[in-house]
């Protein structure tokens, strides 16, 4: 709640880590919460062309949404829709900002935003709930059955989706189902009476309880239960609360308690605790402990159940709210990190299987797993390591290959030569393993025997990974350019998603005078890694040699930012400024440019 404090925070970490989205994002919902719109929609926009999904937009709309600007929050959905018709939650959040801003009167719009999203998820619950109660509101009470049955299937939307389905049992003359409806209900609704410590009891939503016993009753008196209707009615004045609780202030209450951190789901109902702030500091931390202990367990349990379908995402999203909950909780950290190792994102895998092996240090296959994490995140010298001491791998290929290759990639070509000796010796045929001891070779700069093992491991399999490649990178570095560029096509012909390959390939092209396919090479390569200050440099570099300063400026400036201390970047930036006549700002790059270049002279950097 300190909102000075926290934006002062959030604008030095920007300025540490520009390119960090989730800072740039996380200080625009601080400026909208101290009530700065227009300070937080250039970061908006930043997020949205750094990121330009539908979801993205989608993101932006609940937000704006969620501090009451409603007609930026309906220009991003409907950019969301333009770039993804179908596109999750933007019909959706559509159909809510139709209810805020307008209320009754759009509400038929709102329906037909929550049909649209329906026919992308027909399953979710509490677009099905918002239907229904919007259909419920417009007294269609027949159409609002469906959908109201598909939410009281889910436990996050089943208590009003009840509520709903007694009222419409009610107005379509089914009092017998209303009162079966409106029991479930009740019978919900009571069950959020928690019990806290000291023996204190807290009554949650004593409104809607109130409306479901007054509801209730109508339904008892109209099947004949007169003396039960009776008991229900006495009940609902007891609670002294609004008798016939609006479906407005039921939407309103779902909508209030909807935060951007949660833009994956809708949480349940809020829950109200007016008997905690009474509660001595001691028993409230006991109680929020046990909460957040159980709450953490459920999402590991359900985590679980994802795992075992293979539905590695989801089951790493469930992990890791369990770990912000309760990050001690046992094999929790485990859990996370083979969830997400097994969805291939490895460097993420990379901290909770580090945190597990600390917790487990003898679990020979979690330090496995951790190595091979390291590995396909290219933080080749902490795969070294691991795998450096491994019992198994002497007698196991595969982890041999898997340490060799961290040793080529982390600059210990000469340790790995005898590890591929030996794997060569029993696997003379295994293409890859040619590929990396060519590598190796490259590394040291014997280029003769490097190009003879790429071209073996050609031999064995023309399609072979990263052996054109590397060969057009031996190319290169002779002057060999023509070869270099013969090679790095092949490359691209048989993995044409290497990027790598694609940008080496836009250099020699460069080199030969060849600048227009090498710059749409470039634009290939950055819509592909948009955050590659190699990219960015070069296609600045081009052109401005074209004389498109403005042009080369932007490229090259983005650059900077990527790689604030790379000289080379700072050198051309100074000559895309001076071409532009600002003089000032020229000199400050010359100068950055000696500064860099002075300290690589004393560090014996080349």
């Amino acid at each position: 709640g300190s909102l000075d404090e926290a934006i002062q925070e959030l604008e030095e970490v920007r300025v540490l880590a520009p390119e960090h989205l989730e800072t740039v994002y996380s200080l625009a919902t601080a400026y909208l919460r101290q009530g700065r719109p227009e300070a937080a929609e250039p970061l908006l926009t930043e997020v949205a062309a750094k990121r330009p999904r539908p979801e993205t937009h989608v993101l932006i709309g609940r937000t704006w949404r969620d501090h009451g600007h409603y007609e930026r929050a309906r220009a991003a959905l409907e950019t969301a829709l333009g770039l993804e018709p179908r596109v999750r939650r933007a019909h959706y959040y559509l159909g809510t900002v139709e209810l805020l801003s307008e209320g009754r009167g759009r509400i038929e719009e709102a329906i037909e935003h929550f049909r649209a999203e329906l026919e992308v998820a027909p399953d979710d619950s509490m677009t099905n709930l918002y239907l229904g109660i919007g259909l419920v509101e417009s007294r269609r009470h027949q159409e609002a059955l469906p959908p109201l049955e598909v939410a009281s299937r889910s436990a996050v939307s089943e208590r009003d989706a009840f509520q709903f389905l007694g009222r419409s049992y009610l107005a379509l003359d089914r009092p017998a189902e209303a009162v079966t409806a409106l029991r479930r209900a009740l019978e919900l609704a009571r069950a959020e009476t928690m019990e806290l410590p000291d023996g204190v009891f807290v009554d949650l939503g004593e409104s809607q309880l109130s409306s479901l016993h007054y509801q209730l009753g109508l339904a008892l008196r109209r099947t004949g239960q007169q003396e039960e209707a009776a008991t229900h009615f006495a009940r609902a004045e007891e609670h002294s609360a609004r008798l016939a609780e609006s479906s407005r202030e039921i939407l309103s209450r779902y909508l209030d308690q909807e935060t951007p951190e949660s833009a994956a789901g809708v949480l349940g109902p809020p829950l109200e605790f007016p008997a905690v702030a009474g509660l001595a500091p001691a028993a409230r931390e006991q109680l929020g402990s046990a909460v957040a202990t159980a709450t953490a367990r459920a999402y590991l349990n359900l985590g679980v159940f994802k795992t075992r379908e293979r539905r590695f995402g989801g089951a790493a999203g469930l992990f890791a709210a369990a770990v912000e909950l309760d990050p001690d909780f046992p094999r929790l950290q485990y859990s996370l990190g083979v969830a997400l190792f097994n969805d291939r994102r490895f460097e993420a895998a990379t901290a909770p299987l580090t945190r597990a092996l600390e917790e487990s240090p003898a679990d020979g296959e979690l330090r496995r797993m951790l190595a091979l994490a390291h590995l396909n995140s290219e933080a080749y010298d902490k795969a070294a390591e691991l795998l450096e001491s491994d019992a198994e791998r002497r007698t196991n290929p595969s982890l041999e290959y898997a340490y060799g290759l961290a040793l080529v990639r982390s600059g210990r070509a000469a340790e790995a030569e005898p590890v591929f000796a030996t794997l060569l010796a029993e696997n003379s045929e295994w293409p890859e393993l040619h590929v990396v001891l060519g590598q190796a070779h490259a590394q040291q700069n014997e280029y003769e025997a490097a190009i003879g093992a790429l071209r073996r491991a050609l031999a064995l399999d023309p399609q072979v990974a990263e052996a054109h490649a590397t060969l057009g990178d031996i190319f290169l570095r002779q002057g060999r350019l023509a070869e270099a560029e013969a090679s790095l096509r092949a490359e691209l012909a048989a993995h044409p998603q290497d990027e790598r390959s694609r940008y080496t390939l836009a250099m020699v092209l460069d080199l030969n005078r060849q600048p227009e396919e090498a710059k749409r090479l470039l634009r290939q390569h950055l819509d592909a890694r948009p955050l590659s200050a190699d990219g960015r440099y070069l296609l600045g570099k081009i052109l401005l040699a074209e004389g498109a300063a403005e042009d080369a400026l932007e490229q090259l400036t983005a650059a900077a930012d990527l790689a604030p201390e790379d000289a080379n970047i700072r050198y051309q930036l100074g000559q895309a400024l001076q071409k532009l006549g600002r003089a000032e700002e020229a000199r400050e790059e010359f100068e950055s440019f000696r500064r860099l270049k002075q300290a690589q002279r004393e560090e014996g950097a080349p």
